[in-house]
C-alpha cells in the first residue's frame, strides 16, 4: 500500500463512506424487492430462495454498518481477551463446518434432480464460506495472541 498524506487519506475515507452508504441503500432495495417477490409468489422454491437472498442482504447491511461505525466512531477493536473467550470454540466450529461441507457434497452426489442439486449447491457454498470465516477469526486469534489453541 502506498503512503498517503493525511489529507489524501481523509478524502479517500470520505469517498469510501459515501460508497458504503450507497451500498447499504442498494441492499435496502434488494430487501424490498425480495419482500415483493415473496408476497407475489406461492411457489415455495421461489419464496425460500428470495428469503435467503433477503437474509443475506440484511446481513450485508449489518456488516456495512459495522465498517461505517469502525471508520467513524471508535475504530475497530479486537483484543486478546475477546478472542480468548472463543478460542476453544473456534476449532470445533471449523470442524462442524467441514462436516456440513462433506454431508452437502455427498447429498449433491446422490441426486439427479436439477432443482435439488442447485439448492444444495447454494447451501454448500454458504458452508464453505462459513468455514473460511471461522478460519479467518482463528487466524486473527493466532496473529493477535501468538497462541495456537
Amino acid at each position: 500500500m502506498e503512503r498517503m498524506t493525511a489529507r489524501e487519506r481523509a478524502k479517500q475515507d470520505k469517498a469510501l463512506l459515501t460508497l458504503l452508504s450507497k451500498w447499504q441503500s442498494v441492499e435496502d432495495q434488494t430487501i424490498k424487492s425480495c419482500e415483493t417477490i415473496m408476497k407475489k409468489t406461492k411457489n415455495p422454491i421461489i419464496s425460500t430462495i428470495s428469503r435467503a437472498i433477503k437474509n443475506d442482504s440484511e446481513k450485508h447491511k449489518s456488516i456495512l454498518q459495522l465498517v461505517i461505525n469502525g471508520m467513524t466512531k471508535n475504530g475497530f477493536v479486537l483484543s486478546p481477551d475477546d478472542l480468548a473467550d472463543v478460542a476453544s470454540l473456534l476449532n470445533r466450529h471449523i470442524s462442524l463446518e467441514q462436516k456440513s461441507i462433506e454431508v452437502a457434497t455427498k447429498a449433491i452426489g446422490l441426486t439427479q434432480d436439477t432443482i435439488t442439486v442447485q439448492l444444495l449447491k447454494l447451501i454448500l457454498e454458504d458452508e464453505k464460506k462459513h468455514k473460511k470465516m471461522a478460519e479467518q477469526i482463528n487466524n486473527l486469534k493466532i496473529a493477535i495472541t501468538g497462541k495456537i489453541t
